[in-house]
């Protein structure tokens, strides 16, 4: 995902993709990058969030938007358990950054980790090299 396009939009401060472990996967903006504990909150947020939703039926939470004192916090779920966060100035510039997200037809996911398949009957058949 393009970050760089998410903190043109005015308002935007900064833009951050962290794991559900708090590392931070990847970053843009104008201010410090958030730490692995702003991180981690952000993604338990959206986490106790989508678990409200599948008790109550609503089914996973897709995003989140926290007004605050110094602007707001919008979260949004990616898939393999990983958070975007974006902080803006205000609520305002809400409305493009979900623009900017529903236009990205994809996000660049890494192919999962594949391991080989062992078959055990290759080596019952297995000559010993001595």
């Amino acid at each position: 995902m393009n970050l760089s396009a998410l903190t043109a939009i005015p308002g935007v401060l900064q833009a951050a993709i962290a794991d559900d472990s708090g590392r931070l996967l990847d970053f843009d903006g104008e201010l410090d990058p958030p730490s692995a504990a702003v991180l981690v909150l952000g993604h338990a947020t959206l986490a106790a969030a989508a678990e409200l939703g599948r008790r109550s039926g609503a089914g996973d939470c897709i995003e989140i938007v926290q007004q605050h004192e110094g602007g707001c916090v919008y979260l949004h779920s990616l898939p393999l358990r990983r958070v975007l966060m974006v902080r803006c100035g205000d609520s305002s510039a809400i409305s493009a950054v979900r623009n900017a997200i529903a236009s990205i037809s994809h996000y660049d996911e890494p192919e999962p980790a594949r391991c080989a398949t062992f078959d055990v009957s290759y080596a019952m058949h297995a000559e010993p090299a001595w």
